[in-house]
């Protein structure tokens, strides 16, 4: 600060002090011009004078702190208004950069705003497509697995119970069908081993007639003698003997015959039951593994039937859950919509506020003033959401309630 207006603002303070010093000085050389003139009278009146010149010291020790003190004021007051001076020089040249800055950077952080509301609207509404239409699969899915555990459980006419207890009762039909054929197929073996009686029947009746055979053999032989015997009466007989003879010979070749056709019979018969009764045995095992194996093929589906329809209750339960996390997922996802209104007026607000400090600057003569009131009031106007509005007020946001799903 210049040392005039320091010496100005002492001089306004120092007439208050001129009316008091000269009373005090007028005391205090009095005191002193009685001093000496009293130095033979009594004590009293030097104790007076002592004290009158004492008085007057201290009064213009007094004045002088005070004119001290003064001057130290005014020396505080040139200091603050020098402060004062450069604090306002300061806040000017803070101002205008603080409107350089905001001119400058408001545009751009807007632009920005812009941008990062349209990145993630965008990344939302694809990734909301993409759920939409896991969610519509999931759907797909749950509907073809309630019909397929409708199926397992029976409830269809082509259920897989259904259809299993059909496949069951017609194997069982094949099967009584095998044993069926194996029961005839041992009728007729009972009916074969009968005709081994009846050659034996035949044989016996072969032999009888090679034993006929030979007896008229030897009939005839005693006739053919005799007939000789008898000479020319006996020539006749002797040609009926020997026919005799001829016909006991050809019922003996027949009787061989027969007996060797009988044996060969009785072999085939014997071969043909013997492996009929290995057939038969190899059908009977046959048919009781098969029976065995179609019933364990058939516990096997009933038990795999089971588990098909428990794990289809349970995938279409698990289907519903995830059905039902997709459907809070697409209803979360809908807060893109609240982010896009809230970005979208804060970077209106910028603009506004940036629009207004280019006027300023392009009308430096004109006084441009911001009312921060009625700029809040018409931020106000322009929210459209709960949240905005509490956090405008001070108040902490409140969350999102639920709704229905709503497809961007």
């Amino acid at each position: 600060m210049p040392s005039h207006d320091i010496y100005r603002n002492y001089s306004s303070a120092r007439p208050d002090f001129t009316a008091l010093v000269w009373p005090v000085l007028a005391i205090a050389s009095g005191g002193a011009v009685l001093l000496p003139a009293l130095a033979g009278v009594s004590a009293l009146p030097v104790t007076a004078a002592l004290m009158l010149l004492a008085c007057g010291g201290g009064a213009s020790a007094w004045i002088v702190h005070c004119q001290h003190k003064l001057f130290d004021h005014a020396l505080r007051q040139a200091h603050a208004s020098s402060l004062s001076h450069h604090q306002a020089a300061s806040a000017a040249a803070s101002a205008n950069g603080l409107e350089a800055v905001c001119l400058e950077a408001v545009p751009i952080w807007a632009k920005q705003i812009e941008s990062s509301r349209s990145q993630t609207e965008q990344a939302i509404i694809a990734l909301s497509q993409r759920f939409s239409g896991i969610y519509g699969k999931l759907e797909e899915a749950v509907h073809t697995s309630q019909q397929a555990a409708d199926g397992m459980a029976g409830d269809a006419q082509s259920g897989a119970l259904v259809v299993l207890a059909q496949s069951e009762s017609k194997l069982t039909q094949v099967v009584n069908s095998l044993k069926a054929t194996q029961l005839s197929r041992d009728e007729m073996l009972e009916q074969v081993r009968g005709l081994t009686d009846y050659t034996g029947e035949l044989l016996s009746m072969a032999k009888e007639v090679a034993a006929i055979a030979a007896q008229t053999n030897l009939l005839a032989l005693n006739a053919a003698i005799e007939a000789a015997r008898a000479g020319e009466a006996g020539r006749g007989f002797a040609v009926v003997a020997d026919a005799v003879r001829s016909l006991s010979s050809l019922s003996s070749d027949t009787g061989k015959k027969m007996s060797a056709t009988v044996d060969i019979i009785n072999s085939a018969i014997t071969r043909l039951v013997e492996v009929a009764d290995n057939t038969a045995a190899n059908d009977q095992h046959s048919v009781s593994a098969s029976e065995a194996s179609i019933q364990h093929v058939l516990d096997r589906f009933h038990s795999i039937t089971q588990q098909l329809s428990g794990s289809t209750e349970l995938l279409q339960q698990e289907s519903l859950g995830i059905r039902a996390e997709i459907s809070e997922v697409l209803i979360g996802l809908q807060f893109q919509d609240r982010v896009s209104q809230i970005l979208s007026h804060v970077r209106d607000n910028m603009e506004a506020l940036h629009q207004h400090l280019q006027h300023g600057r392009r009308n430096p003569d004109e006084l441009v003033q911001i009312d921060a009131q009625a700029w809040l009031a018409s931020m106000e106007l322009t929210y459209a959401t709960d949240e905005q509005r509490q956090i405008h007020h001070g108040h902490s946001s409140s969350s999102a309630k639920e709704q229905e799903i709503t497809f961007f």
